[in-house]
């Protein structure tokens, strides 16, 4: 991380603050994808993430687009959450405090009077039942059935392999043919690729894991993904080559699959308000999404 924080307390968050990152995630669980060790680190190595304890709880703060994370640890008081954000804005004028989670807005309306929440739908969260996403019942999802079985029938030869650390260069250079041969462009997209690479440079000190499809030595799909809590796993990457029919389809199911019994729902993160990603995260019929709330405080408080 090259940007430095003004702040006092405020430090730059690094690999090597993963067990601080473990304990509060497991003693506080959350379903937004953002609260994952994963995301933390490799989506934080590009948005300059930094961290602060404030009366014990675990703060990040996304230094780039000035954003602080709903504290992790018991809830704050909406008057301390002022506080909190007034610190920071002493610093960082645009501060904002994001991701509050739904029981704690429920529990505290009287956070209406300090703070306007918002709710951004492009950052919601996709949640589904893994046993749906292997068993795809319902007329709703026969045609992601067909189409697998059509790329089974066609290629019975394909493999299912665990990603492992020598398999980090083949999956980096078919990202990359992906992009360059789809001509994919945007800044969200390049940013992407950029926090795939940091993943992949940090496998073997992550908790993470995947599986690769492949067909005739070839890599034809893969996935990422990571523990989110107890109960749900978040899928971070997925790429497939679209010139194989139904193979986005296969490694969606065979994720599924690998993830079966150990856990019941998978998070399959946000569409963050593109057409065509919304259109595919609905066609697999989400039980719920987890809400993205917002903050700013009011002009009078």
């Amino acid at each position: 991380m090259t940007e430095k924080s003004k702040m006092p307390g405020l430090n730059p968050l690094e690999i090597s603050h993963t067990l601080m990152l473990r304990e509060y995630l497991s003693k506080y669980p959350r379903e937004n994808c953002d609260y994952t060790i994963t995301n933390f680190i490799v989506w934080g190595l590009i948005y300059h993430n930094h961290f602060l304890i404030y009366k014990e709880r675990l703060v990040i703060f996304n230094l780039q687009y000035q954003y602080i994370l709903f504290p992790m640890g018991e809830y704050l008081s909406v008057a301390e959450l002022k506080d909190l954000v007034l610190r920071f804005k002493e610093y960082y004028p645009q501060a904002e405090l994001i991701l509050y989670p739904p029981a704690y807005l429920e529990q505290h309306p009287e956070i209406n009077e300090y703070f306007e929440i918002r709710e951004d739908r492009d950052w919601a969260d996709y949640i589904y039942s893994i046993k749906s996403m292997v068993e795809l019942r319902g007329k709703k999802l026969a045609k992601k059935k067909n189409l697998i079985a059509q790329f089974r029938r066609t290629y019975p030869e394909y493999k299912v392999m665990k990603i492992n650390s020598d398999k980090l260069d083949v999956i980096l250079g078919f990202t990359r043919k992906w992009q360059r041969e789809r001509n994919v462009g945007g800044s969200y997209l390049r940013t992407e690729f950029q926090a795939i690479e940091n993943t992949l440079q940090l496998w073997d000190q992550l908790p993470v894991e995947g599986i690769i499809i492949c067909l005739h030595q070839k890599i034809v799909a893969y996935s990422i993904f990571s523990e989110q809590n107890q109960d749900m796993v978040t899928e971070h990457f997925e790429k497939y080559d679209p010139d194989k029919k139904g193979s986005s389809q296969v490694v969606t199911w065979e994720t599924a699959r690998y993830l079966l019994g150990r856990y019941e729902w998978i998070n399959r993160e946000q569409d963050i308000g593109l057409s065509g990603l919304r259109h595919a995260k609905l066609s697999y019929d989400p039980d719920r999404l987890a809400p993205f709330f917002a903050s700013k405080l009011r002009a009078d408080r």
